[in-house]
């Protein structure tokens, strides 16, 4: 694009509006599906600030599909030892007695004392990474994988029709404009997400609960931290009530001060010496240099869209729900939207599918948005800081102690694979049971099961084998092998048979997966590219007249007539 020119119109398959941890995720993912996304950013880089500094386990077992969880845990390992919760008037009189720990720290909360019947569940433990680093990382990998990504470049306006959505693009250092002709658009533009306003969409929640100063600073503390990292401190001192969180448990942290409107208070009362003044009271080490790099108000806030679909536009990540930072699941929420979102749209653009799957988008990621922006809110206390009674008071980490059973509780909740059921027409749930999780046999719409399998050789995990096309496992998968082979004909949803269990090409010795499956001799079961399971096939034998009428109904999205 030319100085102050205009550029001609083109027409791409998906927009992605925002470069943040969410939109970056969802040129991945569509990548992945085949599908080549424009991504345009105001912003000329990805985030300087250390926010969302970490992801749960669901989200790295997605890293782990893009293979990129070990790059993410490599960029974030200056920060994994960091965890624990302390309540205090100053950081030196909370850890001067503290024991220093001996041998490395936990790098994850699975892998503390009593933990490990949940840490089964999984490939792979979460991980601690902040915003400004795992962005380059996924960035990077973007590019690398033939993604088109324009930073420095802001939306001016859109519109949709039937057909499309149009869109103005400016680049904001030249002022040259272009036209953009987008099949769909994808929002991931942030908690104050322009398209979300400008759709007028409706949002639920209780809205901001505080006022907080975001103060970035450099204090060298990592010989007076070492062995005894921690990831927040609580402090309800007059004049210094707020959280200090690690950012690398060395020299770089942030510390969350609150202020009260309602008394008077504003940034302005806060210039950079009164706020070093309050830095040096909060450490409690006299004299030690301290450098501010940066001082941002933000509120902590509960805020979510009652729909994530608005025609051909697509609300995700902090767009369609904003929460508070307190379980972590910011970031993590984004991720797992535009995964669920990412199939959906290729199956829709390489006519594979009716449009109508893309509205059990909406469907199936609003509950789960909302059920974890208002844990968020209940995790926080009045003045919108993290509640000391959700919190464990004292931290374990350096001790060894089995977990408390309150924590215990909480990181179960927290961990990202609790058990959930989606509900959509791309689910076919023929018997509509209730809540299995009591007894333990999954239903469809669950997140299928980890179970460790050799696979010619080589040890996997069964999550392995999805994340592109339509998965169908069984026993018995010679009897299914014709029903598949016949579907591939009609080049509808794609996908791909293994057999599992004991000998099997899926070598499972302990038949772990019929145990946490419930599946029967001669049954299937179909899994979803987004690794949740989207039927089961009994037994009946006409298997191709039960696959095909069952795939038919997904892309169809519609229930059986």
């Amino acid at each position: 694009m030319m100085n102050g020119q205009k550029t001609a119109g083109r027409r791409v398959p998906v927009l992605i509006v925002g470069g943040g941890i969410t939109g970056l995720s969802a040129s991945l993912f569509l990548l992945q599906q085949g599908i080549r996304p424009l991504l345009v950013e105001k912003h000329c880089s990805t985030s300087i600030h250390p926010r969302a500094r970490g992801f749960d386990v669901r989200t790295m077992e997605l890293f782990r599909e893009l293979k990129l969880d070990s790059a993410i845990r490599e960029a974030g390992k200056a920060l994994s030892g960091a965890w624990g919760i302390h309540t205090g008037s100053t950081l030196f009189t909370v850890l001067k007695d503290l024991p220093r720990r001996e041998g490395p720290a936990p790098e994850h909360p699975l892998q503390l004392p009593g933990m490990e019947e949940l840490a089964a569940l999984s490939p792979v433990s979460g991980a601690r990474c902040t915003q400004d680093l795992a962005e380059p990382v996924l960035l990077a990998a973007a590019l690398d994988r033939g993604g088109e990504l324009l930073f420095g470049m802001e939306m001016v306006r859109f519109c949709q029709d039937h057909n499309g959505v149009d869109v103005l693009l400016r680049h904001r250092q030249t002022g040259a404009e272009e036209d953009i002709r987008a099949d769909y658009m994808i929002a991931a533009d942030g908690a104050g997400s322009p398209v979300r306003h400008a759709l007028g969409a409706v949002t639920s929640g209780s809205g901001p609960l505080s006022q907080l100063l975001n103060i970035y600073f450099e204090a060298d503390l990592g010989d007076f931290v070492r062995g005894r990292e921690f990831s927040m401190l609580r402090c309800d001192e007059p004049g210094r009530t707020g959280l200090l969180t690690s950012i690398n448990n060395s020299n770089r942290w942030v510390f969350h001060l609150y202020y009260d409107p309602a008394a008077g208070e504003s940034p302005a009362d806060f210039p950079e010496e009164r706020i070093l003044g309050i830095l040096q009271q909060l450490i409690g080490l006299p004299g030690l240099p301290i450098r501010i790099l940066s001082v941002l108000p933000w509120q902590p806030t509960v805020t979510v869209a009652d729909a994530m679909q608005h025609g051909r536009i697509f609300l995700a990540g902090d767009a369609a729900h904003v929460m508070t930072p307190y379980g972590g699941k910011g970031a993590a929420t984004g991720i797992q939207d535009v995964h669920n979102l990412a199939w959906k749209l290729a199956a829709v653009l390489r006519g594979q599918a009716d449009s109508a799957l893309l509205q059990t988008y909406s469907a199936e990621r609003q509950p789960v948005g909302l059920a974890n922006a208002l844990q968020s809110g209940r995790l926080a206390g009045p003045r919108g800081l993290p509640a000391a009674e959700a919190f464990p008071g004292k931290s374990f980490w350096n001790s060894g102690q089995k977990t408390p059973e309150q924590l215990k509780t909480l990181l179960k909740k927290l961990a990202g694979i609790e058990r959930y059921a989606y509900c959509s027409a791309a689910i076919l749930d023929e018997e509509k049971q209730e809540d299995n999780s009591d007894t333990g046999i999954l239903r469809p719409g669950e997140r299928a099961p980890h179970v460790w399998v050799e696979y010619f050789g080589e040890r996997i995990s069964i999550l392995d084998v999805f994340g592109k096309d339509f998965v169908l496992l069984s026993s018995d998968i010679d009897a299914w092998k014709p029903a598949v082979a016949q579907q591939k004909t009609r080049n509808n949803l794609p996908i791909r048979a293994y057999d599992i269990g004991p000998g099997k090409t899926l070598n499972d010795p302990a038949d772990q997966w019929r145990c946490q499956t419930g599946m029967e001799a001669g049954e299937a079961l179909l899994v979803r590219p987004d690794g949740f399971i989207a039927w089961k096939g009994p037994d009946l034998g006409d298997h191709a007249a039960q696959l095909s009428a069952a795939l038919e109904q997904i892309a169809r999205a519609a229930p059986a007539a």
